[in-house]
């Protein structure tokens, strides 16, 4: 009985609001296995106290349910480990299918290529195919574009000269007047892009990677040893492919111009954009505790005697295909903590009232229990958007090997921007 009772309370907390409401990325799998733990309670109660048929019957419908657990659970396990590779690579390289890192190899990230424009997201390979109805038209119609075509590559399909030829072509430094959208279907290659400091950084692309590279971004491609690729293009208009190759022309190029405007442009905010004051914007999670330490430091010594308060927002990035950000809360939680930041600004002043905001790249955090902000004392993220609020501790004064979490502590920690009460942290 005591099982039973334990399944049923654990049913019951379930099916609350409260349990349901939290916006806390657990997979299907999860769900599943708790209700399959339910499954084996009742089982159990039934098969003891009322009719041994009937559990047969459920526990048939149990071992079906842990199936798709297991099934599930595989894929949600591939999607978020196999998220594919990127590092800094030298200028010059004696083969181009090489994988061609530094040495000693200096890795790179997600937070660095949104820096510089780039969205990118992993499907599970087992999914995507070049079935127009299944994938293709729901896919382009998820993000907003409208035309597409299938491309394969390799010597046995065009023949040794002419795939020689594209591929040269293809890795020579380059700029498209449009977005460049590509998904991996089969095989895998290497798309090189320039960072903000004119640095190579090369992506490793395998099945189920979709890659968005801006307008006027530098770029090129080749694919590995394999010498196969095959990949769809996607398109805002009709399928097209006129590549202006790095040099003055280029540089003359409205999309060059417009991105490299974007580039230099300071982080936009939920309150305005970035200015090094009172608005800050830090992209890379692994550089938070020493940018952030940098900057409490300076708060603290500049206001020694007057409190004042810091609000961290984390929500999701900016997805260049809708223009939002990738996560739908993270949409209307702006306005609300604009509107919370203004209250706090009437509160302290507003040169004592000082925003962070910090973007979440969808490939880095999403199925990765590892990410860092996750796993930060202080930030303890566990959804997008969190928001927070600051304020010095007791005595706060900077000193050696003190963190920036040690001098501040957190006096409101929420995902529900809309009812945050930043009027009364103490």
């Amino acid at each position: 009985m005591s099982l039973f009772a334990c399944g049923l309370v654990l049913s019951i907390r379930c099916s609350t609001p409260a349990f349901l409401s939290r916006r806390i990325e657990l997979s299907r799998a999860t769900y599943l296995c708790v209700y399959i733990y339910i499954y084996i309670c009742v089982y159990v109660y039934i098969y003891i106290y009322i009719c041994p048929r009937f559990a047969s019957a459920l526990q048939s419908s149990a071992l079906s349910l842990m199936a798709i657990a297991s099934r599930d659970s595989s894929a949600h396990n591939t999607s978020s480990l196999a998220m594919s590779d990127c590092w800094y690579m030298p200028e010059e390289v004696v083969d181009r299918r090489d994988e061609n890192r530094l040495s000693p190899n200096v890795p790179s990230s997600y937070e660095a290529l949104g820096e510089i424009g780039i969205f990118y997201r992993h499907f599970d390979p087992n999914e995507v195919s070049d079935d127009v109805e299944g994938f293709i038209k729901p896919l382009l119609s998820k993000l907003n574009y409208h035309s597409y075509d299938v491309v394969q590559r390799s010597p046995s399909i065009l023949g040794e000269e002419k795939f020689e030829t594209l591929a040269q072509q293809h890795f020579l430094e380059h700029i498209h007047e449009d977005d460049e959208v590509r998904l991996v279907l089969e095989g895998q290659g290497y798309f090189d892009v320039r960072d903000a400091n004119d640095k190579w950084i090369r992506l490793l692309s395998r099945p189920g990677d979709c890659i968005v590279l801006p307008a006027g971004m530098y770029h090129r491609f080749t694919t590995d040893h394999s010498q196969y690729i095959k990949t769809l293009r996607i398109f805002k208009e009709a399928p097209r492919w006129i590549a202006v190759n790095r040099g003055p022309e280029a540089e003359e190029r409205p999309a060059r111009k417009e991105y490299v405007a974007r580039l230099r442009a300071p982080g936009e905010t939920a309150v305005g954009a970035a200015d090094g004051r009172t608005i800050f914007f830090l992209r890379y999670p692994l550089q938070l505790d020493a940018e952030l330490t940098a900057i409490t430091a300076r708060l603290l010594e500049q206001h020694s005697k007057v409190p004042f308060a810091l609000m961290i927002f984390l929500a999701g990035s900016t997805d260049p295909t809708t223009g939002n950000s990738w996560c739908p809360d993270c949409i209307p939680a702006k306005a609300e903590v604009a509107k919370r930041f203004s209250e706090l600004q009437d509160k302290y002043g507003e040169a004592h009232a000082f925003f962070l905001q910090l973007p979440v790249e969808r490939a880095s955090y999403l199925g990765n229990p590892e990410f860092p902000y996750r796993k930060h004392p202080a930030l303890q993220l566990a959804s997008v958007p969190t928001l927070l609020v600051l304020t010095p501790v007791k005595d706060a004064k900077k000193e050696a090997n003190m963190e920036w979490y040690n001098l501040l502590e957190v006096k409101l920690r929420t995902h529900d921007a809309g009812s945050a009460d930043v009027l009364n942290l103490e």
